[in-house]
């Protein structure tokens, strides 16, 4: 019974003697937590105690974090004015850069397929316009044989369905933007109209006649975009003009501008402001508060841009060299970098947001970037079928254009993995509607 005790009390000291987490030096706990996921570190172990909890708050770790997923660049490539840099925005960085680093990585967690139309119309029309919907979940391509197609992105292994209408339009389909579940379509033929989504498919609504205006000259629309919370839209056309339509009111242009000395090739929109750039090199900032043009800035004497991207705090343009260009909207629109991101030919779409870069090109590739200066390449994609005509990004789905149509979304074990993490940072559900 004492041999027992002795025991017992010999292992009670061999056991208070023995070292945790808790007796490690700082140094030495955060070298451990490298080997470690974010959401481990956030959901698991800065919950173990009050110690852990602290240190894995400091913003300095989360710092050099980032750091280390994107070596040798400055994060991100404009710092922004509008968001403070604190804790929980380098904790939010850097859990969004791993992620995306999980999900493009060599056999990561990333699943492709492509929608074809062929089954519907015998044959395949490029698409340049593109747009996605509800999180992702909703694709809608406007082509060059006029017709207006929408496909849900179905779960894995369902069978893919869509719905299409057949000269939606009496000339190309150059673009399409949406407000709420209203979708606007432009195209050659001088019309913007308008489609809502319902269940048995596209319902068309209005029908804004550019021509029908006085001292409006017909015109090809080549270019859209939107501003929902203002329930505004506007169309870029052919004849260097900028149409801009209040979605509540009638047909009538409610404003229109001279924005550019040769055709408006895209636009971007928000309650401030709306850019636009063509190929007479330029981009042009109308400020909608006092209702006039406040800039127009050569972005290169080579090359011309060709699409764009826009953020609170930075505008992304890609030209036809295939470089890329990025302009401070906080500092009169200056123009800060730019860039060779290894396209060879032009680029057609562009995406910059604080979690990644991605363009595509016409030489067929499609590359996914750090949002760092310089961008670090993560991976190039191909697109399968030749030049890219478009890209649109949403929810973590990527959809590409051109004879086809290609997406990439997260695998459902993605899904599963983050699942958590995605609802404790207010991440939007899906929602599947269209079909």
């Amino acid at each position: 019974m004492c041999d027992d005790n002795k025991s017992c009390t010999h292992d009670s000291e061999e056991a208070d003697e023995s070292l945790s987490l808790l007796d490690l030096p700082v140094e030495i706990f955060l070298h451990i937590c490298t080997f470690l996921e974010v959401p481990t570190l956030i959901h698991s172990l800065s919950l173990v105690c009050k110690q852990f909890h602290l240190i894995l708050r400091d913003e300095f770790f989360w710092k050099a974090r980032v750091s280390r997923i994107w070596p040798n660049s400055h994060y991100p490539i404009l710092r922004p004015v509008s968001v403070k840099f604190n804790k929980m925005f380098w904790k939010l960085v850097c859990t969004q850069a791993e992620k995306q680093k999980a999900l493009w990585k060599q056999g990561g967690y990333m699943e492709d397929f492509i929608v074809s139309d062929d089954s519907l119309s015998g044959y395949s029309s490029t698409k340049d316009a593109l747009l996605l919907m509800h999180n992702g979940t909703t694709c809608i391509a406007g082509a060059r044989d006029r017709t207006l197609t929408c496909w849900s992105i179905p779960a894995s292994g369902s069978k893919q369905t869509c719905i299409c209408i057949n000269c939606a339009h009496n000339g190309w389909i150059w673009d399409l933007t949406a407000i709420d579940d209203t979708v606007y379509s432009c195209s050659w033929d001088h019309t913007v109209k308008s489609w809502t989504l319902s269940g048995s498919g596209f319902v068309q609504q209005t029908i804004y006649q550019i021509s029908s205006t006085s001292r409006i000259v017909p015109c090809a629309l080549l270019s859209m975009t939107s501003c929902p919370e203002q329930a505004l839209f506007a169309t870029g056309s052919y004849n260097r003009n900028v149409y801009v339509f209040d979605a509540r009111s009638g047909c009538i242009p409610i404003r229109q501008y001279k924005a550019h000395n040769k055709a408006v090739l895209k636009m971007a929109m928000n309650s401030e402001h709306i850019i636009s750039v063509s190929n007479d090199k330029t981009m042009t900032v109308w400020d909608q508060r006092t209702g006039r043009i406040m800039k127009s800035i050569t972005i290169s004497d080579e090359a011309f841009p060709m699409c764009i991207s826009m953020q609170r705090d930075s505008i992304c343009l890609g030209d036809n060299l295939g470089n890329l260009h990025v302009l401070n909207p906080k500092n009169d629109f200056e123009l800060v970098k730019s860039f060779s991101v290894g396209h060879k030919k032009a680029i057609t779409g562009v995406y910059l947001s604080y979690d990644n870069l991605i363009t595509s090109s016409t030489d067929g590739t499609i590359r996914i970037l750090s949002p760092t200066d310089p961008p670090r390449p993560i991976t190039v994609k191909k697109s399968g079928f030749g030049e890219v005509a478009s890209l649109q990004y949403q929810n973590d789905v990527l959809a590409i254009s051109g004879i086809d149509i290609r997406i990439w979304r997260p695998k459902s074990i993605y899904s599963e993995k983050y699942v958590k993490e995605e609802s404790d940072q207010g991440g939007e559900s899906s929602e599947n509607s269209c079909i």
